[in-house]
């Protein structure tokens, strides 16, 4: 969740991206390439490839074709009046600029976009029956089954030649390890929706008022992290003379982007649910690692010591949440966004309370390495025997030109305003998407802040919303509270990731799926999951978690481990 409510992911490759991105900010590039689709099929591309021309990344079919579709879509968008998920700002943009028509042949719920979703369970009906949309997007299970099946077209070619200068630097901009996971034997055969897994990397979040009552100092070791947890718990920060406080939150399901236990257990050096590079430069799955046995360990020991919520097992993140407007919890761990939520919600129930965010620490006070996931955990695809590929090219040109390029509109493109001013994001409906990288989404945080140091919104490529919000907040409007904590040019969770993450991260090297992951990687989640809240829970000891690495591994770990390093090897 950010400015604009969209949420993106970091990559290994930062520092690289930086380097060819960051200077000049990657919309130069593209805008100098853009052209308004003018007609003619030489500009549609048809022309281009019979003389050997460059094509327009823009160009306008002339006559319109006409692309079928499948799209997950969610029932609590809105559009404006006559409007629909067929016929909005992106469609009719579409056919006037490109000469594509976009004919929906089924959409359904994107659910939680886990393989059991109800997009995934129809798109799952389609495969099975090969009655597949010219374009629509997968999971990377439904990827690899259709590579594997030979249903996918080879985009290689089209892509480049038809993708634009600005869409070929974002769709490397995170060291190209999405578009190689889009590479099956040569041949590219999706386009990866790449996000900015910066929105991903987390922090550590401490109540600053607590802290200023109880005379805390921010913690660089876990140690002095711990202190703070128990001062938070026994100590009585709120000053009711109870002990109704909790020094650390936890959800259900330990992971996610709120009361997480992923940047705890960062600060040990361990990375659940990732795939991470070990000595000998094989890959293993991190949460079958011993630092996240001694991260379980130290829970454990914190649950018995009352400063974790004894009911953290039955709640979900927003549950979990409600701990923090009832003035109950002073630490967790969780992505860069959570300013707005929780903690913009728990603040306005609580006058005087404030938040701030700091870097993970660690066991021996070094740099902590945040993990972070894969970049890209969908892909548009186009059907074998599609006449038309470069359109799905075309269609991603459009997207990332009109979102984050010169001619882009915030005001049309990412967000419109209703008759009765309900406020929508129209960045939902498009057919393709990939949104920035890394390095273009650094480049435009600096960009703010250095609009903010010289009064100049002239030199924002992104993040309008968040300079007025800190103008805002600077004229005493607490309304801004959240933007500045997310992302002001001090004491924010970005100045903090930038300080010390920005070349140094621990990336989830693997994002697709195994013969043997499709399936059984949900029983062996499960297993991880009911494992872990047990031992933190004290109702296992914790060498409970050998038996369940043994047990992982003979459930089909192993075998897939061996899969996803073999995969690799071949890269």
């Amino acid at each position: 969740m950010r400015t604009n409510t969209r949420r993106w992911a970091f990559s290994l490759f930062l520092a690289a991206a930086l380097t060819t991105a960051g200077c000049s900010g990657g919309n130069d590039a593209s805008n100098a390439n853009a052209k308004s689709g003018a007609g003619g099929a030489g500009s549609g591309g048809t022309a281009a490839a019979q003389t050997g021309e460059a094509p327009d990344p823009f160009g306008k079919y002339d006559p319109a074709i006409e692309v079928h579709a499948a799209k997950a879509v969610n029932k609590v968008w809105k559009f404006l009046p006559g409007d629909d998920i067929a016929n909005n700002v992106w469609t009719r943009e579409y056919e006037s600029e490109l000469g594509i028509k976009v004919a929906y042949d089924w959409t359904a719920e994107a659910g939680d976009a886990s393989e059991s979703s109800p997009y995934n369970q129809k798109l799952n009906v389609s495969i099975a029956s090969g009655n597949l949309p010219d374009i629509f997007t997968v999971s990377p299970t439904q990827l690899k089954q259709l590579a594997d099946a030979g249903q996918l077209e080879d985009l290689t070619g089209v892509f480049d030649r038809y993708a634009a200068p600005w869409t070929k630097e974002l769709m490397q901009g995170d060291g190209g390890i999405s578009m190689a996971s889009a590479t099956f034997d040569g041949k590219l055969l999706a386009l990866p929706n790449i996000t900015a897994n910066i929105y991903n990397a987390q922090v550590l979040w401490l109540r600053t008022d607590w802290m200023e009552k109880l005379k805390l100092t921010p913690p660089k070791t876990m140690d002095e992290l711990h202190a703070i947890i128990e001062a938070f718990t026994t100590k009585d920060p709120d000053g009711n003379g109870a002990a109704d406080t909790y020094g650390i939150a936890l959800n259900k399901g330990l992971y996610g982007a709120i009361a997480s236990i992923t940047g705890y257990m960062n600060g040990f050096g361990a990375y659940p649910g990732q795939w991470v590079k070990k000595a000998d430069g094989q890959l293993a799955y991190g949460s079958t690692l011993p630092e996240t046995k001694a991260a379980l360990a130290k829970l454990q020991e914190m649950f018995k010591a009352g400063q974790i919520d004894r009911e953290f097992a039955v709640k979900d993140p927003n549950k979990a949440s409600e701990s923090f407007a009832q003035n109950k919890i002073g630490v967790q761990f969780g992505e860069n966004w959570n300013s707005y939520f929780p903690l913009a919600d728990a603040r306005g129930q609580n006058p005087g309370m404030d938040w701030k965010a700091y870097a993970i620490p660690t066991v021996d006070g070094s740099e902590a390495k945040p993990g972070v996931p894969f970049p890209a955990a969908q892909y548009t695809v186009v059907r074998k025997g599609f006449k038309h590929p470069e359109a799905a090219v075309k269609l991603l040109n459009f997207y990332q030109e009109k979102s984050y390029g010169k001619t882009r509109d915030n005001a049309k493109y990412r967000s419109e305003v209703d008759a009765k001013g309900e406020k929508m994001n129209t960045a939902n409906f498009p057919l393709v998407i990939s949104d920035k990288p890394n390095a273009a989404v650094v480049q435009d945080i600096q960009n703010l802040w250095a609009a903010i140091d010289k009064k100049d919104q002239s030199l924002l490529t992104d993040y309008e919303s968040a300079y007025d919000a800190y103008n805002r907040y600077a004229g005493g409007d607490e309304s801004g509270w959240a933007d500045v904590r997310q992302n002001g040019p001090q004491d924010s969770a970005f100045t903090v990731l930038f300080k010390q993450y920005t070349d140094d991260l621990n990336v989830n090297l693997f994002g697709g799926r195994t013969e043997t992951m499709a399936g059984k990687w949900s029983a062996l989640q499960k297993l991880e999951g009911e494992t872990f809240t047990k031992i933190i829970m004290g109702a296992a000891p914790i060498d409970e978690f050998d038996k369940f690495v043994s047990s992982w591994n003979r459930l089909g770990g192993e075998t897939i481990t061996s899969e996803i390093n073999e995969i690799m090897d071949g890269r």
